[in-house]
């Protein structure tokens, strides 16, 4: 039977090992002006207000994904074409954070929008994070 538990901290070791820190990023979800919540939040992001000004966690960029990057392209229900990065974040190195509700990559001065993710997922233990990125 496949030990998933192992491929988890195998996946770990290697994107930590060829990976840097960046922080996760997640917009503030309360409106600045309450009267018109479609015009969003200008305000650097805040816990108090639904956002997270920034979660670390080590990250490892590749070109194109390989195969992982139709994962994400031909995501059911998704409108995910382009993006002009991959970025590959062990499971089990950010411990109880949802990578499903952050909205930006900060990687040193540069700010990553994530425009779509795919978790690799056997069974039930979570192995590994594809995050789609663009400029």
């Amino acid at each position: 039977m496949v030990n998933f538990t192992n491929a988890a901290a195998t996946a770990k070791r290697l994107v930590e090992a060829n990976g840097r820190s960046v922080a996760l990023v997640r917009e503030n979800r309360t409106a600045d002006t309450p009267g018109e919540p479609w015009r969003g939040s200008s305000s650097t992001p805040a816990t108090g207000t639904g956002g997270d000004p920034g979660t670390s966690v080590l990250a490892c960029f590749v070109s194109d994904g390989g195969g992982l990057g139709r994962e994400v392209r031909d995501a059911v229900g998704q409108l995910v074409t382009e993006f002009d990065q991959m970025c590959l974040v062990a499971a089990t190195s950010a411990p109880g954070v949802d990578l499903e509700r952050y909205d930006r990559l900060l990687d040193g001065g540069v700010s990553w929008k994530i425009v779509g993710r795919a978790q690799l997922k056997p069974s039930t233990t979570s192995v590994l994070w594809i995050l789609a990125l663009k400029r």
